[in-house]
């Protein structure tokens, strides 16, 4: 009876071994395909010009160099476009909380006629491309007049009134305000066009953000609003005084994911503000072909070669522009592995609390 037991022990010791062998190579194998771009971008980012394409260089560089960074910062503008590209995605990222929060809101504490078919709207929004979208917007924003509101109020009194000058970087010393009302705007090849549809829920993503708000306001107590209502409060003070306090994870969740989203974000910044102050659009420059047999990457080079240190090596040569793209990309997504590196176990309990994970 005794080697029984023994032997019921021991083959469940050898399946739970098995089990976590099995577990232990799975998450291996998943890190490695998960890590694997990024661990060749800093694997060749740190490969000397000298020796690029060498078979012998492909992991370990047979010379090892930081040049490429210092090429890199200086074709990128490095300083003013992270700083550019950071206000706007913050504030993109603030409009979409905003946006998405008030609508969540709405989904899960009012009942109204329609609200399922809104909802499920919202929700056929999120599986739409936005290349689908595409025609429309760009329509849209080329003459965007709010309801009408610009044009009826164009030439009174009230729209006079709003026509003083104030200072505004990048354009002329002193500009007018009136743009605020002389509609219908224009808002093509301006940052105003994404944050409109950012305020608006037509944003990245936006349907995806709702839906998280939604069903973390879902999973809240309703005792706490309906005192509020006894004492007097309404909707909107309810709203922001009792359930947006509450919904720090959501908010942290949905900040992140809009931030990042947006950063990577390539399609609106080159539809709606193809500027190259943005990383993202300044790369896609970088890395495009230029005229008279000389690629925008040389041409780049060129222009910054007087700042460049003298014992810095560039070449003219394909390889090593796709060397320079290859340093610009990761130096692009630098901000963000710090930023996810901060936060990173409060986005986790965000992503758990905010029932989007079963």
């Amino acid at each position: 009876m005794t080697k029984r037991i023994n032997t019921a022990r021991a083959l469940r010791k050898s399946q739970s071994f098995a089990v976590s062998a099995f577990r232990f190579i799975l998450i291996i194998c998943l890190m490695y395909m998960i890590l694997y771009p990024l661990l060749r971008m800093i694997a060749e980012a740190i490969v000397h010009p000298h020796v690029l394409g060498s078979v012998g260089s492909l992991w370990i560089p047979a010379m090892a160099t930081t040049d490429n960074f210092v090429v890199a910062w200086h074709v990128m503008n490095y300083l003013p476009s992270l700083g550019f590209t950071t206000l706007v995605m913050a504030a993109i990222m603030l409009l979409q909380i905003l946006n998405a929060s008030l609508a969540g809101y709405a989904f899960s504490r009012l009942r109204f006629k329609g609200i399922n078919i809104l909802f499920a709207l919202v929700l056929v929004g999120i599986v739409v491309p936005n290349q689908v979208l595409f025609l429309p917007q760009s329509i849209m924003f080329r003459h965007y007049d709010f309801f009408g509101i610009l044009s009826s109020i164009e030439g009174t009194g009230f729209a006079n009134a709003l026509r003083f000058h104030i200072p505004i970087p990048g354009r002329d010393p002193w500009y007018p305000f009136g743009w605020l009302i002389n509609g219908p705007w224009n808002l093509l090849g301006d940052a105003r066009t994404m944050f409109v549809m950012a305020g608006l829920g037509q944003g990245l993503a936006g349907g995806i953000f709702i839906y998280i708000f939604r069903q973390f306001f879902r999973g809240l107590p309703k005792e706490l609003e309906e005192a509020a209502y006894v004492d007097g409060a309404g909707v909107i003070r309810t709203f922001f005084t009792i359930a947006m306090p509450m919904s720090k994870p959501a908010i942290l969740t949905v900040g992140t994911l809009s931030f990042i989203w947006n950063w990577n974000d390539s399609f609106f910044q080159s539809v709606f503000d193809p500027r190259h102050l943005y990383m993202r659009m300044r790369i896609t420059h970088l890395n495009s072909p230029g005229g008279g047999g000389t690629t925008i990457m040389q041409q780049a080079i060129n222009q910054v070669q007087a700042n460049l240190p003298d014992s810095i090596v560039t070449l003219t040569t394909p390889i090593y522009d796709a060397s320079i793209i290859n340093v610009a990309n990761l130096l692009s997504v630098l901000p963000l592995i710090i930023l996810f590196l901060l936060i990173q176990r409060q986005f986790v309990e965000g992503v758990e609390r905010s029932g989007i994970v079963g």
